[in-house]
């Protein structure tokens, strides 16, 4: 059988991505010397973008960790904005000098940083997929608005379901409760970088030039790393108080990356229902499952605490219980009553 490229990229793409496109005339030899160019600045713009995200899971101080994420969260826009005016051009044109000078300065900036992505495809996986997503999306809004250029009317909500079905569907396979939150502007949606985040972007500026006024993408960034089990979230001062958070990618394989952000995200907003394509998580979620592994804990260490006292070993039940009461502050969780009850026995 023979190796088919594209079949490939569109299960790499998502769930069960089925990407329309929009007819465009053929490029000269030299056009399509440039769109090769321009999709290597972009290529490098995700490596850029896998650097911040090492930094970020990398970084002890909170105040630098943020300015990191912010940094990515802007630049994952900037790349969107190439991605989308590349696109709904016939042909392809010079990259903005602005993006470029950006781009430069941060080669320069992270030279020393390594990549080191969890992501086992290259780059130019990550910006074929990314293009074909945002050709996909304008080929959706051509039939629902007859233009892209002079659109006669703005979408809505249905309408623009319908344009993001790949993003939403395809390839994050959110719910239906999922969906009909994603457009309120109360609900926070989160891109995985580096791919994750510009899709994220790409979404958010369709819907904003397209859509009617009554919807919004609350957009941030997430850096999650499968293998270590690590995570860091851009954070606002409002992610208390929000009660719905959608964590979304571009390319889903086994789901390890979104599931590792899904269990995490909820210690960032712990008043919220967190929906993604792999699970839900209620509000608590995150500190339910802290204490329950404390608490585990603790209760292998009561059994030996119980034997020890059986045994008349008082000393070393003694200590014994003085290092998990020291492990419960440590951990902020509470020791239960069963070991104070059998410390007064002890020491009778």
């Amino acid at each position: 059988m023979m190796f088919n490229p594209n079949k490939f990229e569109m299960m790499l793409g998502g769930s069960h991505v089925s990407f329309k496109q929009r007819e465009r005339p053929p490029l000269s030899e030299e056009e399509r010397e440039l769109k090769l160019e321009n999709e290597g600045k972009l290529q490098e713009g995700i490596g850029i973008l896998r650097k911040l995200r090492t930094r970020a899971l990398e970084e002890h101080d909170p105040i630098v960790r943020q300015n990191i994420l912010k940094e990515a969260h802007q630049f994952s826009d900037q790349m969107a904005e190439v991605i989308l005016s590349q696109t709904l051009s016939e042909k392809p044109s010079q990259i903005d000098p602005s993006f470029l000078e950006t781009l430069q300065d941060a080669r320069s900036k992270h030279i020393g940083q390594d990549a080191n992505s969890g992501h086992g495809l290259p780059p130019h996986f990550s910006i074929q997929n990314l293009f074909r997503a945002t050709d996909d999306m304008l080929a959706r809004i051509e039939e629902k608005a007859q233009s892209i250029v002079k659109p006669d009317h703005k979408l809505t909500q249905e309408d623009m379901r319908y344009v993001l079905q790949e993003f939403l569907r395809g390839t994050n396979d959110l719910t239906i409760n999922a969906m009909e939150k994603f457009f309120k502007k109360d609900t926070k949606v989160g891109g995985i970088l580096s791919g994750g985040s510009v899709y994220v972007e790409l979404v958010k500026k369709i819907v904003e030039r397209y859509g009617d006024s009554s919807l919004a993408v609350n957009s941030f960034v997430i850096a999650a790393d499968k293998q270590n089990k690590k995570t860091a979230f851009e954070a606002n001062e409002s992610d208390a108080a929000t009660q719905t958070v959608i964590v979304t990618d571009d390319m889903i394989d086994k789901g390890g990356t979104l599931l590792t952000a899904l269990w995490a995200t909820s210690e960032q907003f712990p008043n919220a229902t967190i929906y993604s394509g792999k699970g839900t998580d209620q509000p608590g979620g995150f500190e339910k499952r802290r204490v329950e592994e404390h608490m585990g804990y603790l209760g292998m260490l009561f059994q030996d605490f119980v034997e020890l006292s059986e045994k008349g070993r008082n000393d070393e039940a003694l200590a014994l219980f003085r290092q998990a009461e020291q492990y419960a502050i440590d951990n902020k969780v509470t020791l239960q009553q069963g070991w104070y009850k059998r410390k007064e026995r002890i020491e009778k």
